[in-house]
């Protein structure tokens, strides 16, 4: 985590607040005894009594970070030079006052590392934990004298995003046969320049409280492109390389204009299902009257995927959303002729289709087949589920975009496979922020590598007039999985382009993972 609560950025605009809060009038803080405040809590977070000293770079580091800073290399250097044996608390204290506190961003990149239900809110209980959870402890009096510069809800929470303006929407990750995966892709409105908080994570469509759904272990990430005058010039502005669990997000600053957010996973934790299934779940079934109805597991299945489908998350399917779901499942759009058919036929509200109005539709394909499930199925595997109704060839997600001085707008417009835009942008990506190196003997030939807490990105440049076909062995990699499904293959690289190589995550997160990879040219 790159900042603390206890940051004195985290609570210089909220100055007003000492006089207008009474309880803080037990606590007459002055500024200086504010920032001491704050630099006691960013140390005592990295040792256990603030008489201890600082014995390392690394340290030194750590301890700006916690407190609010972002360093570079060059002022690491200039305060820890190659005579410096220890810093102390005070020295500590001194650094902190020349150095430039973080960006609100930043800040807000902290408090989602604190945000268990990522709901914009801080449980001052988890606060307290966090500011005294190792070695010398600060006081309740102390930690409550930092609450209370901020704002504060009646429940006891800490709303770091109050007031923000709040939009929603979802989609989901389908697998195709040949392993390509698609989405769905979206454009977003700003209407003026504003701070903005946005993050992607799998949609739990779990019954049962706080079991999580199975694909939750798979990864996501968005990519957020600015539209230049069309929609064919698109310009990469950022990532969401923030990780909060499996939540990923990106915070900062965008001004007034047109955006593209373009969802994406790396594939290694979304594979064809390779266990047989022994039984195949019953979809309807027929009373004593000879009367057809939808098994209550079928009708639970369809419960679900209506909550996929209903990308607004307003419990209604307009025709644009029921769209995506006709071109997931039978390849054709439903015209507003045959909508207005569906409309008279089926329970709506407001012009769109009800959650009963939806279950009635199947049941009418069902009766239109006298019983005969095939095509219900053909429904149900393009949706990614199997025959015992386990989604596995899918990974359902929800985007949520906070911003600060505006309402922004978001609309899903299509539904493409990893190639495109998004190839582009990841590629850009991991140029911008990956580490460089010329393949051996060949100076141009250049392996870029993303390398971050998750997973490991490495894209491949040809600078030659040549194409070229580059073998990968992953052999001398522990713990490891890569999309390709493969340790050892070999990549075509065009002339004068890049190309996504692979991606690589560990297989199990909690034990510890090596990633080696050899390229070779073949000849």
């Amino acid at each position: 985590m790159a900042v603390s609560p206890g940051s004195d950025a985290a609570f210089t605009s909220q100055k007003s607040t000492l006089s207008e809060n009474p309880r803080t009038k037990k606590f007459p803080l002055t500024e200086e005894e504010i920032f001491y405040m704050n630099c006691r809590a960013a140390y005592l977070t990295i040792f256990k009594s603030s008489l201890e000293n600082i014995i390392s770079k690394d340290q030194l580091c750590l301890a700006l970070q916690y407190a609010g800073r972002n360093p570079s290399q060059k002022t690491i250097n200039k305060y820890w030079t190659p005579q410096t044996a220890k810093l102390n608390f005070d020295d500590f204290c001194i650094i902190l006052k020349k150095e430039k506190p973080t960006s609100k961003a930043e800040l807000l990149k902290s408090f989602k590392q604190l945000d268990v239900n990522d709901d914009g809110c801080i449980l001052h209980t988890d606060l307290y934990k966090f500011l005294t959870k190792r070695g010398e402890k600060m006081t309740r009096e102390e930690v409550n004298a930092i609450i209370n510069l901020a704002d504060v809800n009646a429940d006891g929470k800490f709303d770091y995003i109050k007031d923000w303006q709040y939009i929603q929407s979802k989609g989901c990750f389908f697998l195709e046969e040949d392993g390509e995966i698609i989405s769905h892709q979206y454009r977003m409105q700003i209407a003026q320049k504003s701070m903005i908080y946005l993050t992607i994570k799998p949609l739990n469509l779990s019954q049962i409280e706080g079991k999580l759904s199975p694909w939750s272990s798979v990864d996501t990430a968005l990519y957020i492109l600015k539209e230049n005058e069309s929609q064919s010039n698109l310009q990469l502005v950022c990532f969401t390389e923030q990780r909060n669990r499996e939540v990923f997000g990106w915070t900062g600053e965008l001004g007034p204009g047109i955006y593209w957010l373009i969802p994406s996973t790396t594939g290694c934790r979304l594979k064809k299902e390779r266990k047989p299934i022994t039984e195949e779940a019953q979809l309807v079934y027929r009373d004593e009257t000879g009367e057809l109805f939808l098994t209550e597991e079928f009708r639970s299945t369809l419960l679900d995927i209506f909550e996929v489908i209903d990308l607004d998350g307003n419990g209604l399917l307009s025709l644009e959303e029921y769209n995506f779901f006709e071109l997931r499942t039978s390849g054709e759009k439903c015209d507003e002729d045959a909508w207005a058919i569906c409309k008279e036929n089926f329970d709506t509200r407001k012009n769109e289709l009800t959650r009963q109005g939806f279950m009635d539709l199947n049941l009418m394909e069902a009766n239109d087949q006298e019983g005969d499930p095939r095509d219900l199925w053909v429904t149900l595997h393009s949706m990614g589920y199997n025959k015992a109704l386990e989604l596995t060839e899918a990974c359902p997600f929800v985007i949520d975009v906070y911003a600060e001085k505006c309402k922004p707008r978001i609309k899903a417009v299509h539904m493409e496979g990893c190639s495109g835009q998004l190839e582009k942008a990841i590629c850009k990506s991991v140029l911008n922020k990956g580490d460089t190196k010329v393949m051996d003997g060949y100076e141009n030939i250049i392996i870029h590598t993303y390398n971050c807490d998750t997973w490991i990105t490495s894209v491949i440049e040809n600078k030659s007039d040549n194409k070229v076909i580059i073998h990968i062995n992953n052999e001398l990699s522990k713990n490891c999985i890569n999309n390709r499904g493969l340790n050892v293959f070999a990549v075509e690289v065009a002339p004068k382009s890049t190309m996504v190589c692979q991606h690589v995550m560990p297989l199990n997160e909690h034990q510890e993972w090596l990633y080696c990879c050899v390229y070779s040219l073949i000849l």
